[in-house]
Formats: C-alpha cells, structure tokens, sequence
C-alpha cells in the first residue's frame, strides 16, 4: 500500500507559497469591488442582490467545474452558508456606510481571528498584539471624522453589520483551515455548487414575498451590470480565491493580507464612486499597513 502523507500544522505553517499569498490577495481586490456594485443598485434589497450574484456564481460553477471531488457535501454546506451570511451582511454595509470605512471594518477579521485562538487557549504573541493595535488605531483614525457628521445612526448600523462581516470571514478562515489540517477542506467550487444555487433561490424567494418588484429585480442596465459584477468578480472568483488562500496560509496571515480590502475599496471608490479619500483615510491606512509588515515579520521568522 502505497504511504500516504498527511500534512500537519507545522508543515502547512511553513508552506506560506506564492498560491496562498496570490489567493489572499485576489480575494481582497474581488470582495473591495463589492462597494462598487452595490451602490450601482441602490434600489434592490440586499437579499436580492446577495440572491443574484449567488445564483450567478453558481450557473458558473456548474459550467466551468463539471468535475469536482465529491464527499465533501456537508463541509461544502457549511462553508458556503457562511460565505453567504457574510454576503449579506457586507451588501448591508455597503448600502448603509461610505465604502472605505466599511471594508476597513470587514478587514478586521485578523482581530476576530485571535479572539478564536483566545478560546481555544492559544493567546497572541506580542507581535500579533501590535499589529491588532495598529490596526485597531488605523480603524478608528479612518472611522472618526465621518462619525462626527450626519446620518451618524445609519453610518453606525453600516459599521457594526460589516464587523459581524468581519467574524463571520474570519470564521471561515479558521474552519476552513481546520478542515484542510485533516484533508476534509472543499475547494471552492464544491462550495460553489452545493450550497449557492439553493441558497440564492432561498434567499429570492423570501426577497420576493417581502418587496415589491423594483426591489428584487434588476430592470436597468446599472442594476444588471451590478448583479454580474456581483456575481462573477465579487462571488464566483472570490470564492476560489478564498479556498485556496484558507488551505495554504494560517488564518491569521490568511486575513490580515486581505486588510488590504479598505485600500483596493478606497481606490475604486475614488475611481468609480467619486469618493475621494481624505488625509484621515491615508493615515489610517498607513497604520493598516504597518500592521501588516509587523505581522509580515513575525510570519517570517
């Protein structure tokens, strides 16, 4: 009988390659471009936007992976249930706060990270503390100046509904990791297949029950541009993107290289939305950033 070789936590630990790294990235410039459609589609509901753009990703998961490794239905389940979860909950933000502050909010994940690690008694070295205080302090230097202006009580519900996003990302990160430790991990498009079609017409129906027409479907070519780009740049990709990056790096390293969301977000924001970023903006992410390389150091060692 052949041996077969089972890659422990150290080994996987140490195989930081440049797939993993190339996942994590993609996954943060495709879920930075969710700001940009939601916002061309004001008028639908999030449920139906989380709704289309999972029943798209799906279609293409059934047209681009005919043949995907079966057995791994339940994990499958799991996962994409929080991958939608997660969904909803960005859509909601995005609809409700500038789209820079919220994937700063979302890029927090690193912090929910170590609070489940805390839990299962593996507590932060110090320079895990440091990065989580740099970028604790480059979350508050960005959010500050527009919590002092109007609509404070809508930007708020925004913030806090994209920190729920945060833990649920981080969440899948460290599940999905586990999984991959006992070779029982899904690959994205197994995700894709088995839980996002059904899903998504879940979720449409109940969209269609509790609104009107004009809040469920995409009848303009900005809404329909927004579904695609929801769909395919900010789902389906994304999701492949995701699986690769939580099998190969630890999900601390995982989610803190996707901090770079807010910076891709804040770019296309300014590009595609005209929301210019502020010196508030740029200092806050320079604190992102040097949390990043503190982290970058420590992974190294």
């Amino acid at each position: 009988m052949p041996e077969m070789t089972v890659r422990t936590s150290d080994t996987l630990d140490r195989d930081i390659d440049r797939r993993g790294v190339m996942g994590a990235v993609v996954t943060s410039m495709s879920w930075a471009a969710t700001g940009v459609w939601v916002n061309l589609a004001p008028a639908l509901s999030p449920l139906a936007l989380v709704a289309w753009r999972l029943l798209l990703a799906a279609a293409l998961f059934w047209l681009l992976f005919p043949r995907v490794r079966r057995g791994f239905g339940l994990q499958a389940w799991g996962l994409g249930a929080m991958l939608v979860a997660y969904y909803l909950a960005a859509v909601f933000a995005f609809q409700h706060a500038p789209v820079g502050e919220v994937a700063l909010c979302i890029g927090c994940a690193p912090l929910f990270v170590l609070l489940y690690q805390a839990l299962i008694g593996r507590w932060p070295t110090w320079r895990e503390i440091v990065a989580v205080a740099l970028t604790l302090a480059g979350l508050v230097v960005m959010v500050w100046p527009g919590l002092l202006g109007t609509g404070v009580a809508r930007m708020w519900s925004g913030l806090l509904v994209a920190l729920v996003a945060a833990a649920l990302t981080a969440a899948y990160a460290t599940l999905h990791r586990r999984l991959a430790l006992r070779q029982r991990a899904p690959s994205g498009a197994e995700i894709g297949r088995t839980a996002f079609a059904p899903l998504g017409a879940a979720l449409l129906a109940v969209a269609w029950l509790h609104g009107p027409s004009v809040r469920v479907l995409p009848l303009e070519i900005l809404p329909v541009i927004a579904v695609i780009g929801l769909g395919i740049v900010s789902t389906a990709l994304p999701t492949v993107a995701v699986a690769v990056a939580s099998s190969r790096l630890p999900a601390f390293l995982n989610t803190l290289i996707r901090l770079t969301t807010p910076l891709f977000a804040t770019g296309f924001g300014w590009a595609f939305l005209a929301q210019q970023p502020t010196a508030w903006t740029v200092a806050g992410g320079a604190l992102i950033l040097s949390g990043l390389f503190v982290q970058g150091v420590r992974a190294r060692e």
